[in-house]
């Protein structure tokens, strides 16, 4: 074979090398999960002040993001509530997706079905929310 055979020869095999070399250097991506139903596993919460206090709402919406829980909306409740109330839109036996959010807010948990699919969860802060 003639010299500048072999050498192309060595520098395409150095090339390859190099290339392998840095492949294993970059970080690998993690797989992706498969799309989870909203249904299953996403909390998302709806937060009302039945309350005469100002910005109620806001403030606990504030408190519920800094916990990792995704609020999508909050505002006032239709009424005056004396009870604040927990109500779990998906789960009707285990209540789990209020449970999670009683963690943090203390309520009475009641189940109410959502046809519309708007959130998991609907808080509504009364008048013994402290």
């Amino acid at each position: 074979m003639k010299e500048w055979a072999l050498r192309a020869v060595w520098v395409f095999v150095g090339l390859v090398l190099v290339i392998f070399i840095i492949l294993n250097f970059i970080p690998k991506r993690k797989p992706v999960k498969p799309y989870e139903s909203i249904t299953d596993k996403k909390l998302d919460v709806v937060v009302l002040n039945g309350t005469k206090r100002n910005k109620l709402a806001y403030t606990v919406s504030k408190y519920l993001i800094s916990k990792g829980i995704d609020v999508i909306y909050y505002g006032n409740a239709d009424s005056i509530y004396a009870t604040t109330l927990i109500i779990d839109r998906r789960d009707s036996v285990g209540h789990s997706y209020a449970r999670k959010v009683a963690k943090y807010i203390k309520g009475k948990i009641l189940y109410m079905p959502d046809p519309d699919g708007i959130a998991s969860v609907f808080i509504i802060l009364g008048n013994d929310y402290r």
